[in-house]
């Protein structure tokens, strides 16, 4: 119960931030709905007193009053549900966004909730729930609570008794339905996770179609979103049907009321101790609270299920983001480059991908972050860059704790770039410029230029997912990016995976170039990166090897460290050495324009 309640608390919350409207729209639809009950009593006075009565003019003012009603009532109506959407399409665009923002703040493998289909299902179809009860739900419910109170009460002042038994059935399908909907709660739970299960699948395939037709598996990919159809089709035609069968035994005691009015109040007429226009009045009302009760028990329905979506969407806002932002924080300013590692601790799920690691870098130094798919690399790079936070250790620039400063002043000055670059739907311009939409169009054209792609017109149309550029284009939009932001540090996730030798060494030639007294990582797998540094660093298992120490299979050494990398071009190094770092430094190329900055 109680993480029902908080639940509700909530998914209610963001249509009660605009408390105002709602407070204005949930009274001006009760007017409207009470407006209504004054029709049954003014019939009721036609009747006795007009046609009875034989007044033709009290029935003329009579028939305009009950027009007058019904376009006063239909108006207020109009008017609440205008302001009811207004909010539910403010409210859905809120759940949305915060949404979104704690998605962008969970670590890559930190939830399930925030990958592919899952995070979609939250953002579109979960989400747009809130729209269904701002417009119903609990608002509604106490709105029509209180007009069938106020319904009843008049209907009992007509007749009590007849009132009291025909409200009998009543009751009985209030108790039904809410057992009902308590039963089938988890199988609605079912049924959304099943949902979810075919959005996820469909992504994945459509994402990885590459795959599926390379090792012809169209059919048993299309098998298998089919199963998870099916079995979606089962449970919601089983919940249906479930729902279907009490709904029909529930519809018949219901329709008892009015046959119950008709047979008492027309005994009562007959003996003279009701009037026909009372039972025309209480038989209207009566219908009223019939067709009030089939609301409420719709609107009950809503929150039963408003509890299931809310906990899916809890999910995603209780898990733990990957950085944990200080209360007191400040601009970063310019630093030199100095960036160290001590003592980090990074576990995702119950995995523990960096242990203990520990490393110090030096203003304008090349390293190479050499290891194994899985030995953390990537984690390493994200947690110097401050894209998550380690469970224990500090990550210091310049000396000082990252934590110390905003986030947005650090991505100034240290970036990160990911093994794969984002390309989306559009001119280059725009993709480079992504990064830093402030920056001139010559600004754009200069780090386009420098980062190797000075032959491209920047007004060339980008199609998404970069499937009209090489790995090597895609790579260079990406330094080009980095360029733009012009940052101190710039760390780079293996970026010659899937390259050509050529390529990649044409590549690094940029790279190097473009280092220009920045401080560089550069986290890979091949070996001729380490030409092109100062420095090796071996990363195994979550943990820093010994000083020079590479494994046999991927140095080719006897004794597993590298003896010597390099080739004819005069740029050979000597890797390893007594302390298994890099002999040689290889003096950097400068740019005619100037070395990092602020950004």
């Amino acid at each position: 119960m109680k993480e029902s309640l908080r639940a509700l608390r909530f998914i209610y919350g963001y249509p009660l931030r605009y408390r105002g409207a709602m407070i204005v729209a949930t009274v001006t639809m009760l007017a409207g709905l009470l407006s209504s009950i004054a029709v049954p009593l003014i019939i009721r006075v036609a009747i006795d007193a007009g046609v009875l009565g034989g007044d033709p003019r009290l029935l003329l003012a009579i028939a305009l009053g009950v027009l007058a009603i019904g376009a006063a009532s239909a108006a207020l109506l109009h008017l609440g549900k205008q302001l009811r959407f207004n909010v539910a399409s403010k409210a859905v665009n809120d759940l949305r966004h915060d949404l979104f923002r704690k998605l962008l703040q969970l670590g890559p493998a930190d939830t399930a909730e925030a990958s592919g289909g899952r995070a979609l299902t939250r953002l579109i179809s979960d989400a747009v729930f809130v729209r269904g009860l701002t417009n119903g739900g609990l608002l509604e419910l106490l709105n029509q609570i209180l007009v069938t109170a106020v319904m009843y009460l008049v209907a009992a002042f007509i007749d009590l008794r007849t009132t009291l038994v025909a409200t009998i059935p009543l009751a009985i399908v209030i108790i039904g339905n809410l057992t009902v909907q308590g039963r089938l709660q988890k199988v609605f739970v079912d049924v959304k996770g099943q949902f979810t299960n075919l959005l996820s699948g469909v992504g994945e395939s459509l994402s990885n179609i590459g795959v599926v037709k390379s090792f012809g598996r169209e059919d048993a990919a299309s098998d298998k979103l089919n199963k998870i159809n099916e079995e979606l089709s089962a449970r919601r035609g089983s919940m249906k049907t479930t729902y279907s069968r009490w709904e029909a035994i529930l519809n018949v005691i219901g329709a008892l009321p009015t046959p119950i009015v008709l047979w008492m109040g027309g005994s009562a007429v007959v003996d003279g101790r009701l009037t026909v226009g009372s039972l025309v009045a209480l038989t209207a009302l009566i219908m009223m609270v019939q067709m009030s009760m089939h609301m409420v028990t719709m609107h009950a329905n809503g929150i039963f299920r408003s509890v299931v979506i809310s906990q899916r969407l809890l999910r995603i806002i209780d898990a733990p983001s990957a950085l944990t932002v200080r209360a007191q924080t400040r601009p970063m300013p310019a630093v030199r480059g100095a960036l160290a590692a001590t003592g980090l601790v990074v576990e995702i799920g119950e995995r523990r991908v960096l242990d203990g690691v520990s490393l110090s870098v030096a203003p304008g130094e090349a390293i190479a972050l050499i290891g194994p798919t899985g030995s953390g690399k990537s984690t390493l790079l994200h947690t110097l860059a401050r894209l998550r936070d380690p469970q224990s250790g500090v990550v210091t620039y310049d000396g000082v704790d990252a934590g110390e400063y905003d986030l947005e002043s650090i991505r100034h000055q240290v970036v990160s770039l990911p093994q794969r670059q984002w390309i989306f739907e559009g001119t280059l311009e725009e993709n480079i410029r992504f990064a830093r939409p402030d920056a001139t169009p010559q600004e754009v054209a200069e780090a386009a230029r420098a980062a190797g792609l000075g032959e491209f017109s920047l007004s060339r149309a980008l199609a998404a997912n970069a499937v009209d550029l090489s790995a090597g284009e895609r790579q260079r939009v990406g330094l080009a990016r980095a360029l733009l932001v012009n940052p101190t540090v710039l760390l780079l996730d293996n970026p010659t995976a899937n390259l050509d030798a050529e390529t990649e060494a044409e590549l690094l030639d940029t790279i190097k170039r473009l280092q220009h007294g920045r401080t560089l990582i550069i986290a890979t797998q091949q070996l001729a990166v380490t030409r092109y540094v100062d420095r090796v660093i071996t990363l195994k298992s979550g943990a820093l090897m010994p000083a020079g120490s590479l494994p046999a299979t991927e140095a080719g050494g006897t004794d597993g460290q590298v003896a010597q990398v390099g080739g004819t071009d005069g740029r050979v190094a000597q890797v390893g050495g007594t302390d298994g770092q890099v002999a040689r430094p290889l003096a950097p190329v400068g740019l005619p324009d100037g070395g990092p900055g602020n950004g």
